[in-house]
């Protein structure tokens, strides 16, 4: 935590806990840390809740469509934003008083960028999504992605930004919110029988989280926090050359991550693409437990980079301590969990689901890895952990599929995560 108006951090002990001086205080790493897994449950329990009932309500293959169609703008929003969500992670809490302006220089390329490249995804669906086309409808398919990428993209980079700026505490009510808007919307779409609906009410919900969450940020928020001299100096150039280096490995991860469901929809057709999207939703929220440890590691520590060694042993001891019995727990009742979805999904998904949960485990490590190197600005390590285990799941998920079916993407997950896992541990000793 800060010590006084130099913004050093307090030492980490080898237990990952504050100093003695600080013993009586909350560890607002952790603090922030867990504010971070809690919205990632909240959001994960509402979101199983959204699908059952989207899954009870629409056919297989519709489902299929809408979910690709979700994973699809989610990818494109994360390539478009450039990774300036590490970007303002990074350099949001050292920025004083240039926060205004370096959230808005974001917010504005991301923006653009984003817009552009969901509308040439768009354009060209009738060639690589035509069942998407059929079902939806070109111009509606247009309008979605023209609006729905930049949209999810500012969406993706506000809770980044509230997290440099100490706020993490309002992203579990913030992503409620949305959880809730999501469930309303989905409500009037079944009510409407629009076959769209799914993917509308994610819009809907995230334009109404979006705008008044950036309001309260520009009017109150940055006014009251960003009023001193930059703790580093805040240049282009070295917001660049950061996300430059970043932005290859967190591109090809997010592919990974959110390209998948399109591989699945073209190897394997859409009702298999929709047991995977709900295997994936289900098994993303273990994924974010490291995720949410390692943006509040690297916002308290982005000011003393030389803490980002015992910080990040600190974060993996308490990410394994939620993800381990969670992973256990969902792969022993993964089929019980995915007959909620109906007998189809319990069927055909309850081993992927199995697998894909355990390979959150080692997961934990190389998140870690990769979120150390993010506080140190060692560009390589950016570059090569995320990217090397991207493009291995991608090659092994596209080999095993036809084998496999969507059981080999999660044999995929889980054998590279491992791997990644034990070359960077044998590596660090």
């Amino acid at each position: 935590p800060p010590a006084g108006r130099g913004g050093r951090l307090a030492r980490f002990s080898p237990s990952g806990l504050p100093g003695r001086r600080n013993v009586a205080r909350i560890n607002p790493v952790a603090r922030d840390g867990l504010a971070l897994v809690l919205s990632s449950g909240l959001t994960s329990a509402v979101g199983l809740l959204y699908w059952v009932v989207a899954a009870r309500l629409f056919a297989p293959a519709t489902v299929g469509v809408n979910s690709v169609a979700l994973s699809t703008m989610q990818l494109l929003g994360g390539i478009a934003h450039l990774n300036l969500t590490q970007a303002l992670l990074r350099f949001g809490p050292v920025a004083g008083r240039q926060t205004r302006r370096l959230m808005l220089a974001c917010y504005a390329v991301a923006s653009v960028v984003a817009a552009l490249v969901g509308l040439g995804y768009a354009a060209g669906a009738p060639r690589w999504a035509p069942e998407m086309v059929e079902t939806v409808g070109y111009v509606p398919l247009l309008v979605f992605f023209a609006v729905a990428t930049p949209v999810w993209a500012i969406f993706t980079m506000q809770d980044y930004l509230l997290t440099a700026l100490k706020r993490a505490t309002v992203v579990p009510v913030e992503n409620l919110v949305f959880a809730l808007l999501k469930m309303g919307f989905l409500a009037a779409a079944v009510w409407l029988g629009y076959v769209f609906g799914i993917a509308v009410s994610w819009l809907l919900a995230t334009v109404l989280i979006v705008l008044p969450v950036n309001a309260w940020l520009l009017l109150r928020v940055i006014p009251q926090l960003a009023t001193g001299a930059p703790v580093e100096p805040i240049r282009p150039k070295a917001i660049a050359r950061f996300v430059r280096s970043d932005y290859a490995g967190a591109t090809l991860w997010q592919i990974a991550m959110n390209g998948l469901p399109a591989l699945v929809l073209a190897r394997l057709g859409a009702e298999d693409a929709a047991v995977y999207g709900i295997v994936w939703t289900i098994t993303i929220s273990l994924y974010l437990i490291p995720s949410g440890m390692g943006q509040s590691m690297i916002a308290h520590t982005a000011g003393d980079p030389a803490q980002a060694a015992a910080a990040r042993r600190a974060m993996v001891r308490r990410s394994l301590a939620l993800v381990v019995p969670a992973a256990v727990v969902l792969s022993v009742g993964a089929y019980p969990v995915l007959w909620l979805f109906g007998e189809h999904y319990a069927q055909q998904g309850a081993w992927a689901l199995a697998l894909a949960a355990l390979s959150a485990i080692p997961q934990v490590i190389t998140a870690s890895t990769v979120a150390q190197a993010r506080v140190q600005q060692r560009m390589r390590v950016l570059v090569l952990v995320p990217g090397t285990l991207a493009v291995a799941v991608l090659v092994s998920a596209w080999l095993l599929m036809p084998v496999l079916g969507i059981t080999g993407v999660a044999v995929a997950w889980l054998v590279v995560q491992t791997v990644g896992a034990v070359v960077l541990l044998a590596r660090e000793r």
